[in-house]
């Protein structure tokens, strides 16, 4: 009967399992790479082969032995907040529990094995566990150990190790953010697209660092959708013109994990947030255009008091007439839709406008001010930059189809003239 043929599928599921349930006591000689790949799929329940097998046996202050994998595709639903994960728990080759959270940190959580204990009692229950000296030092042991591997296949085998963090550096990154004790350790095992990273070629911190220019006191960050959306972002050009380095965050969580990271003594700064200024030199000639256009500047504040929070001159934007960057303390823009797509209350945050000075347009601004002619076609233009400014920051303008009537009537109005 078909009841039978499921009691025997069972039953040989078992006899598979009892089999090799002492493989992780072995020596690492003693198992073929089939063997491991066949335990893996029990245990993980995953069809495709391990990416890495990590094999050892701890003894000292405690005993205990680790059969521990590195999937090589992610599990589907690793970023849900049900997911189980932990290694087996063995007491002197006891079953105790499928998933012992306890013994692993979070950020390794797609790491699948077993760990069979020599020193934890028989009898042992979930609120011992979390109170148990023997279970933190497994726990120490086996981070260090998977950190340890990690490094390792950075170093000597790249492709592997990028293959690993394609599928799992989100996931990875979240150790900067919650294990203070080993925040730079885990950074070093990051990889990261730049503005100066070859196509296909990921570059790390410690790379970074080693390059920054003479002078430069921060690691620049830009938070973007996509690679392509970061990469052609108007608060690149004048960090491109200085030659400074900025990194690509593509993933939803980098700004709250990177914002005011500090790494080798350096902290990380997303350039869509503060005020910046690359170019000291230019400090004394910065004063003097903005008093020259102070006048102008009022009025942008004053016909845009609802919207921004302020309006200043830029020392980011070198051809780009204007952008909106988060004050610093503030959210960046990016992490600002996330947590409104996830269902935040957030309370209305205020950009800065920020303005090129050098842009034609602005100057043509000023010169139309000054004359004191176009009263209300200078406000349409104020609110047409800022309605730019919004679309650059990947928001949308707050009145889209009157947005599209000012575009459209500047557009005939050019082709009139010629």
């Amino acid at each position: 009967s078909e009841l039978k043929k499921g009691e025997k599928v069972t039953v040989r599921e078992e006899e598979t399992l009892n089999s090799m349930k002492a493989l992780w006591l072995k020596d690492r000689s003693e198992v073929s790479a089939e063997e491991y790949d066949d335990f893996y799929k029990h245990v993980s329940h995953d069809f495709h082969p391990p990416e890495k097998v990590i094999h050892y046996r701890a003894e000292g202050t405690s005993e205990f032995a680790a059969l521990m994998f590195v999937p090589s595709v992610a599990p589907v639903n690793m970023l849900y907040r049900d997911f189980k994960y932990g290694p087996m728990l063995y007491v002197k080759r006891v079953r105790i529990m499928d998933h012992c959270e306890d013994l692993i940190p979070q950020y390794l959580r797609f790491v699948r094995g077993v760990v069979d204990s020599s020193d934890l009692p028989l009898n042992v229950s979930r609120e011992i566990l979390q109170n148990n000296r023997q279970v933190e030092i497994i726990k120490n042991s086996l981070t260090k150990k998977i950190l340890d591997t990690f490094e390792e296949m950075k170093e000597s085998s790249y492709d592997d190790y990028l293959k690993v963090y394609g599928q799992f550096g989100r996931v990875l990154k979240e150790g900067v953010h919650f294990d203070f004790s080993r925040r730079e350790a885990i950074a070093d095992l990051l990889l990261f697209a730049s503005t100066r990273s070859e196509e296909g070629k990921l570059r790390t911190l410690r790379e970074y660092v080693d390059d920054m220019k003479e002078g430069q006191e921060e690691i620049y960050y830009i938070v973007g959708s996509s690679l392509s959306d970061a990469a052609n972002s108007p608060y690149l050009e004048a960090f491109k013109q200085k030659g400074f380095e900025v990194i690509y965050m593509t993933d939803d969580i980098d700004d709250f994990i990177f914002n005011g990271f500090e790494y080798k003594g350096k902290k990380m700064h997303s350039i869509t947030r503060g005020d910046i200024s690359l170019d000291k030199d230019k400090t004394v000639q910065m004063e003097e255009t903005k008093k020259r256009y102070a006048r102008l500047i009022d009025l942008i504040k004053e016909t845009l008091s609802e919207e921004v929070k302020d309006v200043r001159l830029s020392g980011r934007l070198t051809d780009t007439v204007c952008c909106l960057v988060a004050d610093e303390g503030d959210l960046d823009p990016a992490m600002e839709r996330l947590l409104k797509a996830m269902g935040q209350d957030l309370p209305p945050m205020k950009r800065i406008l920020e303005l090129n000075p050098s842009h034609p347009l602005f100057s043509a601004m000023n010169t139309i001010f000054e004359k004191g002619e176009a009263g209300m076609e200078l406000k349409d233009y104020i609110r047409l930059l800022y309605d730019q400014a919004l679309v650059l920051e990947g928001s949308k303008p707050k009145d889209p189809a009157a947005f599209s009537r000012a575009i459209a009537k500047l557009m005939v109005e050019s082709a009139e003239k010629k």
